[in-house]
């Protein structure tokens, strides 16, 4: 899979996320913008010659490098994508309490790591 083919996997994905709803949706929500945020990720991997097309990362702490070793344009991205790994493995892995920052913060932080693609 490559840039082109990631975008567009996490636009189908962002599509699906404005369809639920906080508090009652929150856990898909999570789960979802992870699957967003690898596909961002990716794209970004991919265009900045980190890796090659056929080689994914699913997690931010799956790569091979720390972020700051990441090409600087691309590392407040995937301080973003950490972000949404935490609220995944909080809210979808264990057993937290539903925040309401939570709304806020996940579309916060796929909003930085869309915008980090369209460079």
């Amino acid at each position: 899979m490559n840039s082109k083919t990631h975008l567009a996997q996490a636009a189908i994905i962002l599509a699906g996320m404005r369809k639920l709803r906080f508090p009652e949706d929150y856990l898909a929500v999570v789960d979802s913008a992870m699957v967003a945020g690898y596909h961002y990720g990716n794209a970004l991997l991919h265009t900045h010659g980190v890796s090659a097309d056929a080689v994914h990362t699913n997690t931010p702490s799956k790569l091979e490098r720390a972020i700051d070793a990441l090409p600087p344009a691309i590392q407040p991205a995937f301080r973003a994508f950490e972000v949404l790994e935490k609220f995944r493995f909080d809210f979808v892995r264990n057993t937290s309490v539903y925040d309401t920052r939570l709304a806020t913060e996940v579309w916060r932080h796929l909003e930085t790591m869309r915008q980090a693609c369209k460079v």
